[in-house]
């Protein structure tokens, strides 16, 4: 199939760092050794194998929030992770990013990671003038609800530079449900929205993501498959899945590809879509989930290329 022209709706910004850039923050910073190499640091660095405790990727996602301190740092990342985005083909991208997460060690004020962000998408599109890139914002369920309402504060006082309003973080722990009063306020304003669901809790998160929460696309939504009647209300009502295949095996949120959903789901009508999530944690690109689409669960380029336009009717930006 053609790799160009690729639409992904699912990929976290805050930790989209180019990988070099990462490490050449953190040694600027006295996080990692002068004498650590780029190969030795993407081998140490990037996860490939499904973890095994969550701490060892709690501090992966710290030297992020260690590195992203300022309004010239996050620029140079966001634009560096859409040119990188667009050399691997994609030319419409929905970039996420929580404001919570990215300022929370640095103290940066939330407006300058946004204004950095929003700027170095920008400084990308003009640079390749037939790509798309937007800002979803994210809520952090785990930071507590006092978080959950600020950043809904902030999202439609800043609306007119997202696309979109997410939550994101440990669904089993903090329920969709608990945020259906936060959240009327983003519904109330028309806003489009996307809900973390279905990925560490069960079809129950992904109704409530819909049903609470005004969710028309969900974020991952794996654990749809073991709701039949989910999944024909997921094909009726055209809600697509954003999946994210290396994610998922990765974080142990499903345990291998020739199982994983989005072959079922896509062969029964839902609406899926392929995505990365975190490339600069896991290594990987839009390009790699193609392959494993194809060579490990069997779908065809026709399949495959199909899951791509239905992601760009779905876009947010569309």
């Amino acid at each position: 199939m053609n790799l160009a022209g690729l639409t992904e709706l699912h990929r976290h910004l805050d930790v989209s760092v180019r990988l070099s850039t990462l490490l050449e923050l953190a040694q600027a910073r006295g996080l990692v050794p002068q004498s650590t190499s780029l190969e030795g640091f993407r081998a140490d660095f990037i996860l490939r194998e499904p973890m095994s405790d969550l701490g060892s990727v709690l501090a992966k996602f710290t030297l992020y929030q260690q590195v992203l301190d300022r309004y010239e740092v996050v620029e140079r990342a966001a634009f560096e992770a859409a040119e990188d985005a667009y050399r691997e083909g994609i030319r419409v991208i929905e970039f996420r990013f929580s404001p919570g997460f990215v300022c929370e060690l640095s103290k940066m004020p939330w407006l300058e990671a946004l204004d950095g962000f929003h700027d170095g998408l920008k400084r990308a599109m003009t640079v390749y003038p037939d790509l798309k890139a937007g800002l979803i914002c994210i809520g952090s369920r785990d930071f507590g609800m006092g978080s959950i309402e600020k950043t809904i504060e902030f999202f439609l006082r800043e609306r007119d530079r997202f696309v979109g309003f997410d939550l994101a973080g440990d669904e089993a722990a903090y329920p969709n449900h608990l945020y259906r009063q936060a959240i009327k306020p983003v519904i109330a304003s028309g806003a489009k929205i996307t809900i973390h669901a279905g990925e560490a809790a069960g079809p129950d998160s992904v109704w409530a993501a819909i049903e609470d929460l005004g969710a028309i696309r969900i974020g991952h939504g794996i654990r749809s498959i073991e709701d039949p009647k989910l999944m024909e209300y997921l094909c009726e009502k055209r809600i697509l899945l954003e999946m994210c295949p290396t994610s998922n095996r990765i974080t142990s949120a499903w345990p291998d590809y020739s199982t994983h959903p989005f072959r079922r789901c896509f062969e029964a009508g839902v609406p899926v879509c392929l995505n990365t999530d975190d490339p600069s944690i896991f290594g990987n690109t839009l390009a790699d989930e193609i392959r494993i689409a194809r060579d490990r669960m069997g779908l065809s380029d026709d399949a495959i290329q199909k899951s791509f336009d239905t992601a760009r009717a779905h876009s947010f930006l569309a």
